[in-house]
């Protein structure tokens, strides 16, 4: 009964003061409501919760002097992930909810011994409850209060032993044995003597063998239902626990009575098989075309060899992977994907080094040795700046850091693998294995090939070298006229690619104060209109809560929410059922109702957040409706809506303590009569055999109904005489307060609101722009939160990461080629295939993805300098052995093509499956789309597929052109060895 603004003052700010003194906090928000008060700290990922926990405890136990004396002792909960449902049971049937409610319990018992469940909640259904439903004209008739009939029950319901006694030779034992045995007996209790007559509670009241006044209202497809949420501890296999969940509900549904049925909604086995079984697709797809190329483009007998490496690549990664106890998942299994057609690229480089050697006639021992020995430190010096720009991605801070911090971590481990396999194994192999046909064999003065390719190659390179200048300058021209008709074309800047919804969820807000009545027959309305859907498989609603809720909510539970969680029929354009859905809320008055699709990736916040903070609360509500008023208009908002809550009625009962004292009563004593009046109070407990049964005592409905009744309500005066309250106390109807919320101690109020039908980025400019003259009074401020807060700090983190991987790339070239200027080259190469990024964005119409494209481009540079780093190592040994410069580009350039396309080709092939959206479902062997993983992974495919096809040009005929102009002619002279220190 505190108001929030008591509840603020007096809990929530003693509580703020010591809890900002906190370390590692990331934010601190609060929410004051009516009678309670819950803060919530968010730690950094690297914080250690279990001593954060311990902090937190201290910081309490430091604040439990200031709080109010009469408050309850505060409770410290872990807020944990793994603490959602991963599963929930629906139970529905004619069998009624009082059946249902044995079935779901007899359940929730049974999946609670299951290795590895957490808890089983179980919702809905009724709950039996014995009722004594008071008329208070009839106990003022009998002069008789509620206190009375609450002692009458209590009193006569025992069953206690009275000691033992002894009796001759036996010892008895002594027991009252008055507990009830049936509802019926309570009628017969005396409450009181009127007259010497005795006042049954017959007589004052009707016991009725009922249920307990129903918070929620729970219904499958809109048939009465109850729900199971089923948890799991941290660490076990989600698949597993779910296997033997359906198990043994296909066991129990032998036994259960006809008509019932068991549903199961938000089943993440499902969901991560689906996504599994995707990217395992997309992996076999590339891998088939990866080990295409490479038959084609090789002999038998080196193709097998070099394909070798992916298998032996891929174990080895997994068994460091499940070393480090880092399991399967999304992030994971694309970053296989990724590196797939990386895994092969030292390989090629080995092998067919191996193989030019031994066309030379050289012994087999002798050409690997020579081999190896060639390429070893460039194959290494590439792998590391692989890894070098993948490394800074391994300090992503926050929970976008914990969610993508497993592709850096996996292709660290896959890359370095591969190294392995091809300085170790792959020569082993190649030794015993690689054999070269007589009529394959080339004098070492003609080892370049000679076919049309090579020679229009060789032509290319030529008429380039000849014209550096030029070259250069249409390079920085191409740059500059992609990034301006990137501005003019561009799908604009998204945070995280849209996948297609397979879930949609109806949040509903009636204004405070609003019975549950109410709110069910809006719930009822949006019911009957997602029957006639087609596109909807099922639907649960739960009137009165939520199906999924935050336990930081205060307000998670009230008779004014409600939500309907929806099952979406894939095949069946989700993206229009959620449009009319949408469009038919909007048709709905009296509540407000917002339609959010499923989101896949981490927690990011609305597109659309506004924080107004500021010292007075209902000025903020003010702002926020001012504020709401001005970005209605703008396109593409939906579900428009902010957090100031609404001012719920009150009936305050201002007690006159001096008549209170008169009448020998008090404040309290008043308020536990009117809590026992209206709500009812427990006054015992029925036993039937294993199973307990509340008794309450209150008023019977009828009574409870009207201010006149609650002013006549009877309250215990002196020797139990009753006196009406309305001579003890005044009632004013008073506009209470709804909940007040603080962030970082501050008073805020968020407008949020979501995207449809335009890129969150755009729409969020529009808001910026609109807001840009938002007139705020002295001591008021606005700040942008939601995923564009997160999205800044991504695109903060991911600008430092790919200037620090450049950076660590650059120093690992300088170590390679004792030279500033070649690390120069080859970074400028980096810097120029952001030509392909761009156009390839441009031709597939796909938006710039902050982390996406970001990780494209951070991949893109690992892989780009690959190539660069085998040519220009070449060039220099050429050089080093007496050949010309020239003659020395031109002869790198022709020998290193075919691995230089085969590297870059295999790398473009394994990610083809997902870029295209299409793969081979290999159980089913058909084409198939490549469904929301693919969607979601998509954008980075493509950043790193065009911009490593422009790579490989640039590789092949700039990077020979600027190391003809940035260099110098002679090798080994004075003057050289200055450019090269």
């Amino acid at each position: 009964g505190v108001s929030p603004s008591d509840i603020e003052t007096l809990v929530t700010q003693p509580l703020e003061r010591e809890l900002k003194e906190l370390k590692d906090v990331e934010e601190m928000s609060s929410t004051s409501a009516e009678g309670i008060s819950i803060i919530t700290i968010e730690f950094t990922p690297e914080a250690n919760i279990d001593e954060a926990l311990q902090k937190v405890r201290e910081k309490v136990d430091l604040a439990r002097p200031d709080l109010p004396k009469d408050a309850e002792d505060p409770v410290i909960t872990e807020i944990s992930f793994s603490d959602w449902p991963i599963i929930i049971l629906t139970l529905s049937g004619d069998v009624g909810p009082v059946r249902l409610k044995a079935i779901g319990e007899d359940l929730e018992e049974k999946i609670e011994q299951i290795p590895g469940v957490l808890e089983v909640n179980l919702n809905g259904g009724v709950e039996r409850e014995i009722q004594v439903l008071v008329d208070p004209k009839r106990l003022a008739y009998y002069h008789v209060t509620l206190d009375d009939v609450m002692h009458a029950v209590q009193g006569e319901n025992v069953n206690l032993p009275g000691g033992d006694i002894d009796v001759g030779s036996a010892s008895y034992l002594v027991r009252v044995p008055a507990d009830f045995k049936h509802p019926e007996e309570i009628s017969d209790l005396v409450v009181k003597m009127k007259g010497g007559k005795p006042v049954f509670v017959r007589d004052v009241a009707r016991v009725v063998d009922g249920f307990k006044d129903r918070a929620t209202l729970a219904r499958l497809d809109g048939r009465e239902a109850i729900s199971l949420g089923v948890t799991k501890r941290t660490g076990e296999n989600i698949i597993r626990i779910i296997d033997e969940i359906k198990a043994l509900v296909a066991r129990e549904a032998e036994n259960f009575p006809p008509g019932t049925e068991v549903a199961f909604l938000n089943d993440q086995s499902k969901q991560i098989r689906q996504m599994v079984q995707e990217l395992e697709n997309n992996i076999l797809s590339g891998l088939l075309l990866v080990l295409g190329v490479l038959f084609v483009a090789l002999t038998f007998n080196t193709a097998i060899l070099v394909a070798v490496a992916i298998p032996l690549s891929m174990l080895i990664t997994f068994v460091v992977l499940q070393v480090l106890g880092i399991t399967l998942n999304m992030v994971v299994l694309f970053s296989l994907i990724l590196a797939l057609g990386m895994l092969v690229d030292n390989a090629i480089v080995i092998v067919e080094n191996i193989y030019r050697h031994a066309s030379m006639g050289k012994p087999m021992l002798r050409a690997t040795q020579a081999a190896v020995l060639e390429v070893a430190w460039p194959v290494t010096t590439s792998t590391i700046t692989t890894l070098s720009a993948f490394f800074p991605l391994l300090f992503w801070p926050g929970i976008m850091g914990k969610f993508m911090g497993f592709l850096p971590r996996t292709l660290i481990i896959a890359l370095s693998a591969s190294l392995f396999v091809a300085l170790v194994m792959n020569p082993v192999l190649s030794k015993r294995f690689l054999r070269v046909p007589k009529g394959r064999l080339r004098d070492p003065d003609l080892e370049v090939e000679d076919n049309a390719f090579v020679r229009l190659y060789r032509r290319s390179l030529i008429v380039s070298l000849r014209h550096p200048i030029l070259v250069v300058v249409l390079g920085v021209l191409s740059l500059v006229g992609t990034i301006f008709a990137y501005g003019k074309l561009g799908q604009g800047v998204e945070f995280f690619p849209e996948t297609t919804p397979e879930k949609a969820i109806i949040n509903i807000e009636a204004p405070l104060g609003t019975r549950l009545e109410a709110t069910n027959e809006i719930v009822r309305e949006i019911e009957s209109y997602i029957a006639t859907l087609d596109g909807v498989e099922t639907f649960v609603s739960i009137v009165g809560g939520a199906q999924a809720q935050r336990v930081t909510d205060s307000n998670a539970n009230a008779p004014n929410k409600a939500q309907i969680n929806i099952d979406l029929d894939p095949d069946r354009d989700p993206w229009g059922t959620i449009a009319r859905i949408r469009a038919f809320t909007a048709t709905i008055t009296g509540a407000e109702i917002d339609v959010e699709k499923e989101k896949v990736g981490p927690p990011s916040g609305a597109p659309i957040a506004v924080e107004l903070s500021g010292p007075d609360f209902a000025e903020l509500g003010r702002l926020a409706h001012q504020l709401r008023e001005r970005i209605k208009g703008i396109e593409g908002i939906v579900d428009l809506k902010d957090d100031y809550a609404l001012s719920r009625p009150e009936i305050q009962v201002i007690v006159d303590r001096t008549a209170a004292q008169q009448a020998k009563t008090s404040t309290g004593r008043i308020a536990a009569t009117i809590r026992t009046a209206i709500n009812g109070s427990k006054a015992s407990t029925l036993r039937e055999a294993e199973d307990e049964y509340d008794i309450t005592v209150r008023l019977d409905e009828p009574f409870r109904r009207s201010i006149d009744d609650l002013e006549n309500l009877a309250i215990p005066g002196d020797k139990g005489v009753p006196i009406p309250l309305s001579e003890l106390a005044e009632l004013r109807m008073l506009p209470g307060a709804g909940a007040i919320r603080h962030k970082e101690t501050k008073r805020v109020v968020t407008v949020r609101a979501n995207v449809t039908g335009r890129l969150a980025n755009d729409v969020l400019h529009d808001v910026q722009t609109t807001l840009a003259d938002f007139a705020l009074p002295a001591g008021y401020s606005l700040r942008y939160a939601g995923e564009n807060e997160e999205q800044d700090k991504a695109r903060a983190f991911l600008a430092k990461a790919f200037v620090v991987g450049l950076f660590l790339i650059f120093l690992t070239l300088v170590t390679q080629f004792n030279s500033v200027v070649l690390p120069v080259i080859i970074l400028i190469s980096v810097i120029l295939s952001l030509i392909g990024v761009l156009w390839g964005l441009i031709v597939t119409a796909t938006p710039f993805g902050v982390i996406m494209t970001g990780l494209g481009v951070i991949s893109l540079a690992g892989v780009v300098v690959n190539n660069a780093i085998v040519l220009i190592d070449f060039i220099q040994q050429l050089r080093s052995g007496g050949m010309q410069k020239l003659e020395a580009i031109v002869m790198a350039g022709q020998i290193r093509l075919r691995p230089v396309l085969l590297t870059a080709v295999t790398t473009i092939l394994g990610l083809i499956p997902m870029a295209i959206g299409w793969s081979i479902d290999f159980s089913h062997l058909k084409i198939a789309p490549a469904g929301r993983s693919g969607e979601w992974w998509a954008p980075m495919a493509i950043a790193v597929i065009f911009g490593l096809t422009l790579a490989t040009l640039l590789t092949l005929i700039v990077v020979p052109v600027l190391y003809r102009l940035l260099t110098p002619e002679a090798w080994f002279d004075e003057e050289s060895e200055e450019v090269s220190s």
